[in-house]
């Protein structure tokens, strides 16, 4: 243990980068350090690794029943596919058993601190102080937040009071709860529909308040996953219309029109809001095992009132309204914060806009599986650092290759939300990630500063002409 001048008394790892989080985007970018040869400590607050995909563990959200909405191709990292035999949309248990495989494959699990709860991080003039739970402080290079946005609960608040039980999806694990009850499930995400599916199984009554209008996806489309079906005019390098086409087809052969049924009807285009991945719920709403519902006006002890003067009674509420994006470890004046809900402002949803020395992983909602963006992200991220240890022509070629990037449009249009700054468009995304990629190897062999000539200048007009949405 050392004193110094750069804070209280603290073990000394400053030559090392601290991830904070041992979930998909913790354990990817341990990786790809460990490709590019960066010392890091993994810090983990829970006692293995997997994050939220640790049923019935402290801190997961997850609930018995629950299955990826992307189909294992979508979802697995780079050069690591997932097992032939696992089935097309992973459960709880498959993709946590994909994650412990990842991580012994690759040998991360011996480097990962578990029970290591990091409280507080703050930023001196040489380094990083990390606080753990139990008192110990530690002198880190860097900091990676790689936490995810899936545990800390959202949740409305509405006039009145109420006198059955209120739960977030988040504590929701089985329907047992729910036997001969009538519950009122709020939130159309994918997690909100689940819910009420497995509800009109065993409810007595259940009623879904949708908001506003969103489009519903059948799981599987000519036999095959939805996603690969949707990702076929990525790969022909279609127009963006056709990619709505395919959407659309598949909804019309699928289910018709799902506001014959009481759904309430869309006000955005396709692919300009969410897409809720569900081949059940309107096949319950059709046959009045759900009873869709405007949004909740107030509460009256026993009953429900709602935005169109319906009143229903309810026993439990449920609230599928997602999650906050908190990193509270962290002052918000480090993460430069912006907009109602003070969400970090990060080039990229990764680079911090002045510092070389902190980076987010795993803070987007992509319109396809994640992990293997998580993947891109942090192969970026370790050749950034590496570019930066070059000397300052390598770190000022890596500090130009993000911010060209930066003004890129790769987010799609659509409707506001409480984290519409976290979507990307995942084809938009991987392009830009995989030129900043090469960008930051060439810079990482630096040994000048270069002017913008040649190659970078020539990817830099093709990635303004990507600026464009032809839909």
């Amino acid at each position: 243990m050392n004193d110094t001048l750069d804070g209280p008394l603290a073990s000394d790892r400053s030559s090392r980068w601290c991830i904070v989080g041992a979930g998909p985007a913790g354990l990817t970018t341990a990786k790809n350090f460990q490709d590019l040869g960066i010392p890091f400590d993994v810090l983990e607050r829970d006692q293995a690794l997997g994050g939220i995909w640790r049923y019935n563990e402290p801190g997961s959200s997850v609930y018995r029943s629950t299955c990826m909405i992307s189909s294992k191709r979508m979802t697995a990292f780079r050069g690591f596919p997932v097992p032939e035999h696992t089935q097309d949309y992973m459960r709880h248990d498959e993709g946590l058993a994909y994650l412990v495989a990842y991580a012994r494959h690759h040998g991360l699990a011996d480097q990962i601190e578990f029970d290591r709860e990091v409280t507080k991080a703050y930023r001196t003039e040489h380094c990083w102080i990390v606080e753990l739970a139990d008192g110990e402080w530690r002198r880190y290079r860097g900091l990676v937040i790689a936490t995810g946005h899936h545990w800390d609960p959202r949740s409305p608040r509405y006039r009145g009071t109420f006198s059955g039980r209120i739960l977030h999806s988040a504590e929701y694990r089985t329907p047992a709860l729910l036997q001969d009850k009538r519950v009122l499930v709020v939130g159309t995400g994918n997690s909100g529909s689940d819910i009420a599916v497995e509800s009109s199984r065993t409810a007595s009554a259940t009623f879904h308040s949708i908001r506003s209008g969103c489009y519903y996806l059948p799981k599987f489309f000519l036999g095959r996953p939805m996603d690969e079906v949707m990702e076929i005019p990525v790969r022909w390098h279609a127009p963006r219309w056709t990619h709505r086409l395919v959407r659309r087809v598949a909804i019309r052969a699928v289910f018709g029109d799902p506001s014959r049924l009481g759904l309430p009807r869309p006000t955005h285009r396709i692919m300009e809001g969410r897409l809720i991945l569900n081949s059940d719920l309107v096949h319950c709403v059709a046959h009045g095992w759900i009873t869709p519902k405007p949004d909740v006006e107030e509460l009256l002890g026993d009953r429900v009132r709602f935005s169109d003067g319906s009143e229903e009674e309810i026993d439990v509420i449920i609230h599928a309204t997602g999650f906050h994006l908190s990193i509270p470890f962290v002052d918000p004046g480090e993460l430069r914060v912006r907009g109602p809900n003070q969400n970090p402002d990060f080039r990229l949803h990764v680079f911090h806009p002045e510092r070389d020395d902190i980076f987010i992983i795993g803070m987007i909602q992509p319109d396809s599986g994640a992990w293997w963006l998580f993947d891109d992200q942090a192969k970026a991220v370790a050749r950034y650092i590496r570019a930066c240890e070059t000397g300052e022509a390598g770190a000022l070629r890596a500090r130009r290759a993000v911010d060209r990037r930066s003004h890129v449009v790769y987010q799609p249009s659509g409707v506001a939300g409480p984290h519409s700054s976290m979507r990307v468009d995942h084809n938009r995304y991987e392009v830009l990630l995989r030129r900043l990629r090469r960008d930051l190897e060439s810079a990482m062999t630096s040994r000048r500063v270069g002017r913008g000539h040649g190659k970078e200048s020539d990817d830099w007009r093709e990635e303004s002409r990507d600026q464009r949405d032809p839909g």
